[in-house]
């Protein structure tokens, strides 16, 4: 199921008997920050600009508006921090209900790559699922990159050399090196992961 940072999923439809709750991308990445430890909404926005901003944002209003969603759903609690010389804070801590709606998502395969495609959140997570979850969405990846690359090589045999295709080429250039630079990664990491304890 192919998900966007403004799709939600249905998480929960599995053995696990567990009230069904829907969910953004954004709600996913929010969770996962908030396995570290207790954040509030300025932390949280400076935490996904340090890391995850690389392959997931959103707007301060948007983590900001998620954050009582979490909390009327049971996948977060809040508290009020009082501060001497600043105004009072209200911090965010996942409950375990949060965590294993993070968790099945994670683990969840993801349907398509796209430039919305949730799969490098997940991999950017990778320590809060199962190793076999990760390297099963690394090695999807990898089968979606080569069964890409194979597609363009056939367009290539064909357009190759002929003028009037030679800005469609060039274009195409662009597809060949992205799906080997994916299979190259791809390979990398599951290498590594072999390694890793």
């Amino acid at each position: 199921m192919q998900t966007s940072p403004d799709r939600t999923i249905l998480v929960g439809v599995s053995t696990k008997p567990r009230e069904l709750t829907q969910l953004s991308t954004t709600e996913f990445a929010i969770l996962g920050l908030l396995a570290s430890g207790e954040r509030s909404g300025y932390e949280l926005k400076t935490a996904a600009e340090a890391g995850v901003g690389y392959v997931w944002t959103a707007a301060k209003s948007q983590i900001y508006a998620v954050l009582p969603r979490l909390v009327a759903g049971g996948l977060a609690t809040s508290r009020r921090v009082t501060q001497d010389r600043r105004p009072d804070k209200r911090v965010y801590r996942s409950t375990k209900k949060g965590e294993e709606a993070l968790r099945d998502w994670l683990e969840e395969p993801v349907d398509g790559y796209g430039p919305r495609s949730p799969f490098l959140l997940k991999v950017f997570f990778g320590a809060l699922m199962s190793r076999a979850a990760l390297v099963a969405h690394l090695e999807r990846r990898r089968e979606y990159a080569s069964r890409k690359l194979a597609e363009y090589r056939t367009i290539e045999e064909r357009i190759r050399g002929v003028e009037q295709s030679y800005f469609g080429y060039v274009t195409l250039r662009l597809g060949l090196a992205e799906a080997r630079a994916w299979i190259r990664w791809t390979n990398e990491i599951l290498r590594e992961l072999e390694h890793r304890p």
